[in-house]
């Protein structure tokens, strides 16, 4: 399993058109305990806001080539004395393409979470939040720039959906010249939203309310129920990315102090497929006004981000870090963590004003000069001008 972490300072001191489709199965988790917080608590000053990422795939299992997979292209990239060969979401934008947009089925699974008294639902408004109190978690999912376009004043891209044109302006060159019709996009698919029910939880007082739960139990329950009840029977599979959906609900990793994960994106080894590689990502609607630097949509626009980037979680780097969300170093393509909690504002036709975050270029991580990224820079929004520092 790999690992890697994000870390904000907390306030307090933290589409097109789609298909709803219901369940065959239901899935929910059972309760054994639950903590004895009654009333929600203020969440502490020293809590900072994460995002992981995991891979329980065997790196050497040899995947049979006629079972299904994502649409990925892999390429070899030279830095300096090393080379790492580079997996990514879509076609080869350096290899001119017949067709070269690419789409991918999203089927979306809202988590209803069910802590003592309080349900948090991104199906339904809420009263008590302003930021939801008009639309749905849901509904404003679906109309957020990660689902539906947009047009950026950058590069004369075009429109197109969020993740879709960091893409685009992550290889500039490339689209412009080979590829102008380069695209991978997503296909969202609304299914039934499911229960789940933590055996212990955590809530705190912050603006709209916040849970907190452990993301063991829960990302296990996800592999071993969820996708052999739930998705596996509806057909979705390894060449779609499932991806679960929170209201207000973020995760611990093995007690409260240890808060608090918004998103993630994993792959594992999906014994309903003949053991092919499967990814998929989980993330929080977040209108808890909780976290500096994150709110609604910018969790789905980082693992979206990072999924498109580095789906098996495998893509290795030369050392990079102490940015961002990263103390010290890690060696990855995680193009969410070095520029967590900055974010851009895009305000679409239902008059919402969203804030997917920035993501770093495929050429900030290998130091290529010049980068491929849109007017040179190594960042979506140009807050990276030079590559990655050496880390140490």
């Amino acid at each position: 399993m790999k690992r890697s972490t994000l870390a904000l300072a907390t306030t307090a001191g933290l589409l097109a058109s789609f298909a709803v489709i219901p369940a065959t199965a239901s899935a929910s988790g059972q309760a054994t305990s639950v903590s004895s917080n009654a009333a929600p608590k203020p969440l502490p000053p020293s809590t900072k806001a994460m995002y992981t990422a995991h891979s329980y795939v065997d790196p050497g299992l040899v995947v049979p080539a006629a079972l299904p997979k994502l649409k990925t292209w892999t390429k070899n990239i030279t830095d300096g004395a090393s080379t790492f060969a580079v997996t990514q979401v879509g076609k080869n934008p350096f290899v001119v393409q017949a067709t070269p947009s690419t789409t991918v089925t999203m089927p979306i699974i809202p988590v209803i979470v069910h802590m003592g008294a309080h349900t948090y639902n991104p199906t339904v408004t809420d009263p008590a939040c302003a930021a939801t109190s008009t639309f749905s978690a849901s509904t404003l999912t679906l109309n957020s720039p990660v689902l539906k376009n947009h047009t950026y004043a950058i590069g004369a891209l075009g429109s197109s959906q969020y993740v879709d044109f960091y893409q685009r302006a992550n290889y500039y060159p490339q689209v412009q010249t080979l590829n102008p019709a380069y695209h991978v996009k997503l296909k969202p698919v609304v299914l039934a939203a499911i229960n789940y029910t933590p055996a212990s939880f955590t809530e705190y007082a912050t603006l709209c309310r916040l849970g907190t739960f452990d993301i063991n139990a829960w990302d296990n329950y996800v592999r071993n129920t969820v996708f052999p009840t739930v998705l596996t029977p509806l057909g979705y599979g390894p060449t779609t990315v499932p991806t679960f959906l929170f209201y207000n609900v973020v995760q611990y990793n093995g007690a409260p102090g240890n808060c608090c994960i918004l998103g993630y994106h994993n792959a594992f080894s999906n014994p309903g497929f003949g053991g092919a590689t499967q990814t998929y990502e989980i993330a929080d609607y977040d209108a808890s006004s909780a976290f500096t630097g994150s709110g609604d949509i910018s969790v789905l626009s980082h693992e979206v981000g990072e999924w498109m980037d580095d789906p098996y979680v495998n893509n290795p780097t030369k050392p990079w870090g102490n940015i961002g969300q990263v103390t010290g170093c890690q060696s990855n393509l995680e193009n969410g963590d070095p520029l967590s909690g900055t974010t851009i504002s895009v305000t679409m036709p239902n008059g919402v004003t969203y804030h997917p975050q920035e993501l770093a270029f495929t050429s900030w991580f290998y130091h290529q000069t010049p980068s491929t990224g849109v007017n040179g820079w190594y960042s979506s929004n140009g807050t990276f001008t030079t590559a990655a520092a050496p880390c140490p």
